[in-house]
């Protein structure tokens, strides 16, 4: 029996608090517990009693015969490599109603077509004829300028996945301002169960970030919390996301007690913003940097324990997101096919388009660089990543932003695991 290597030890109150990364157990240790960790450490044997196998189960001791990054590592590549469903990001058209300034996107004008409508289903359907769930996500642009591309192509995924006795799944991006009572009917009718909707900020703040592209002045930050309570209310769970810089981060409690008052205190979530395109590259200036993002993010976390709110708590993932993920695509109007969304519109890192692929085994196959680079990244060529106590649940952290560093970027456990784990003890 040995101690795992990723176990986190952190004093809080006088408890001796520990926290395994592999499985995400969480526990205050015993004057016993403490006393078979420091035997296990000075390499003695220990007897299998009731304790150790509980300490075991917690991932806190593995056997003598574990290599526990190996493990992490095929757990890895399972979640990258085994074929467990068809996932798609699908932009029914670029335009947007909204100019904000930090868009990392190049507007572009048109809707997507019947032929590539049809060419997606069609690949859905090869999925699903083996067996495979078809999950989809709607996306820009603004998804809602083009409620017929989502609601026809909707309409034949259900369909096909009914026929065939598979999952679907769906879910949408908007900035919620087109989400009237009808539009919401329309997504929930077909299964759009959650929508990821962004804040700014205050009202005055948001009004000014958020704003229409038509130049009018018109506030958006009512109409979209109207919107988000409505779709709310017909079961479409939202997804709220508050956007962090250096403006808004001053005005994050406040925020967050508005939006308690309003029920939607436990709909919400920080998001990291990034001059990290060309299009919005100019924004930088105004980004917190990843520890100062993760320290607000704590301080979020403390102010929903004081709300009687549940706080977050790391997760396990086999991947750090769909780009990861052979089978997931990102799809524009046109049909081009990318891996990651930060690279929509830019065509140089397109790996295919969808309107001309007659075989779609043929990416995989045949990989150009923008595939392939995806699907070789990975944070065990990394030193610093094979050696670090976080790798379970940060796997590298966002290859975008690792491959243009030309290394791994710490997700923000790095700088604020510690917290985290007394924040559980906190709230238990």
């Amino acid at each position: 029996m040995k101690e795992s290597k990723y176990n986190v030890c952190v004093e809080h109150n006088g408890q001796h608090l520990m926290f395994n990364s592999r499985t995400t157990a969480t526990a205050a240790l015993d004057k016993p517990a403490r006393d078979i960790l420091d035997a296990v450490r000075q390499g003695a044997e220990v007897e299998e009693t009731e304790l150790v196998k509980a300490m075991e189960k917690a991932g806190f001791l593995v056997d003598d015969f574990i290599n526990e990054l190996q493990q992490l590592e095929v757990r890895y590549n399972l979640g990258r490599y085994e074929k467990s469903g068809l996932d798609l990001i699908v932009a029914p058209t670029m335009a947007c109603n909204f100019s904000c300034p930090y868009c990392y996107e190049s507007a572009k004008s048109g809707i997507m077509s019947v032929e590539i409508q049809d060419k997606i289903i069609s690949m859905a359907e090869d999925f699903a004829r083996s067996g495979q769930k078809i999950k989809i996500t709607w996306f820009g642009g603004e998804p809602l300028l083009a409620k017929e591309v989502i609601y026809r192509t909707s309409e034949r995924l259900i369909e096909i996945c009914e026929k065939n006795k598979v999952e679907y799944e769906a879910t949408i991006i908007t900035n919620g301002y087109l989400l009237d009572e009808a539009t919401v009917r329309k997504l929930k009718e077909y299964r759009v169960s959650e929508a990821q909707i962004t804040l700014d900020g205050l009202p005055a703040t948001h009004n000014q970030k958020r704003r229409l592209k038509n130049n009018t002045g018109d506030p958006t930050f009512d109409q979209i919390v109207e919107n988000i309570i409505l779709a709310k209310k017909h079961g479409i769970a939202p997804a709220i996301r508050i956007n962090i810089d250096k403006q808004t981060q001053t005005e994050l409690k406040q925020l967050v007690e508005l939006m308690i008052e309003k029920g939607l205190g436990e709909d919400l979530y920080l998001g990291y913003l990034e001059g990290n395109t060309d299009s919005c590259k100019g924004y930088a200036a105004n980004c917190l940097s990843h520890e100062e993002f993760a320290k607000t993010y704590v301080d979020y976390e403390k102010l929903l324990l004081a709300k009687n709110l549940k706080p977050g708590y790391p997760l396990l993932h086999h991947t750090y997101c769909g780009a990861d993920y052979l089978y997931s695509y990102v799809i524009e109007p046109n049909g081009n096919m990318y891996k990651c969304w930060n690279e929509v519109g830019i065509d140089k890192y397109r790996i295919g388009n969808i309107g001309t692929c007659e075989d779609y085994e043929q990416f995989i196959r045949n990989p150009n660089v923008n595939y392939a680079k995806f699907l070789t990244w990975s944070p065990f060529n990394f030193e610093k990543c094979r050696e670090c106590s976080f790798l379970p649940i940060c796997t590298g952290g966002c290859q975008y932003n690792g491959q243009r560093a030309g290394e791994p970027v710490c997700d923000r456990w790095k700088y604020v695991l510690g917290d985290y784990i007394k924040l559980t003890c906190d709230a238990s």
